[in-house]
């Protein structure tokens, strides 16, 4: 039954696009840890064109619409992100690049898994999300835990609101968890452990990691695609000026024209492509991870 719930179509080539997959990601990835986050343009212009071109030469007309549209659909959401500020435009061409290449993904090369029948990408996301959040608390735990000892951190009712709510949830969702009829598997709930952890450190301390990343960069350093602080800026002025998280050209002109001096950026932003890519790696290797679960 497991085997009918889980079951992807079937790609041809998938192997193929398997290996152009890995490779364009892991050369997006290698840009992103050790060229500053700054990756070429080639690479993301060079793996939509090559994963179309997988497309025709391994051409299924029953695969046509669903990879176009979940292509078009990945494309349309992860740009809307990076226009927030949340995303690079590499990742934007690296994660629709996956999904053209990798509409579904059937075999895994070495896991008794069968990927989901859902897009691919959702799987990929799932290790990815795992390997960010893991590096995210092995940066900034000793970061934290400095700040608390110095007396730095305040715990305002504010501060802890919300983490305090989460931990009402959760312990609502271990008890109803508790009570279903299936004995879940140990590393299962150490997962949930884990999630569970990461959520409430994350919800706890997020405006102090965020301080953590902003500096003051005088306007003639700043980059497009920076990310801008607004919420350190003055309203009025973010608004006389139409300000976006996202920098642009013409948000760089706009403030020499006002004659500011220096603006509050995200220059300790995380890298995001080596995490997509070990995503990728484990889902290509082992399949979707909830098949391990369910």
């Amino acid at each position: 039954m497991l085997s009918g719930l889980f079951s992807a179509p079937e790609v041809p080539g998938a192997l193929y696009r398997a290996a152009v997959a890995l490779l364009f990601t892991g050369i997006a990835a290698y840009y992103d840890a050790f060229n500053k986050k700054w990756v070429p343009d080639w690479v993301g212009y060079g793996f939509i064109a090559v994963a179309i071109l997988l497309n025709i030469i391994f051409f299924s007309a029953d695969l046509l619409l669903p990879t176009a549209a979940i292509g078009i659909i990945v494309f349309a959401l992860t740009y809307l992100i990076y226009r927030m500020g949340q995303l690079g435009g590499a990742d934007v061409f690296v994660m629709t690049g996956i999904a053209l290449c990798l509409p579904f993904f059937s075999t895994p090369l070495l896991g008794s898994a069968s990927s989901a029948p859902y897009p691919f990408i959702l799987s990929v996301l799932i290790p990815t999300g795992f390997f960010f959040i893991a590096h995210m608390l092995i940066r900034f735990l000793p970061y934290i835990s400095k700040r608390i000892a110095n007396g730095e951190v305040k715990f305002t009712f504010a501060k802890i609101i919300g983490p305090l709510l989460i931990c009402v949830s959760l312990a609502i969702f271990y008890m109803v968890l508790s009570t279903l009829p299936i004995a879940l598997p140990s590393y299962y709930l150490w997962f949930l452990l884990f999630l569970s952890v990461s959520l409430i450190f994350f919800s706890l301390f997020k405006d102090d990691i965020k301080d953590s990343m902003v500096e003051s960069v005088p306007i003639g350093r700043l980059q497009v695609e920076d990310v801008l602080a607004l919420e350190k800026m003055q309203p009025a002025l973010v608004k006389k000026l139409s300000l976006s998280p996202l920098i642009t050209k013409k948000i760089i002109a706009a403030l020499k024209k006002a004659k500011i001096k220096s603006v509050p950026v995200y220059t300790g932003m995380p890298f995001f492509l080596p995490y997509l890519f070990l995503g990728l790696l484990v889902c290509i290797l082992f399949g979707d991870l909830l098949f391990y679960i369910i």
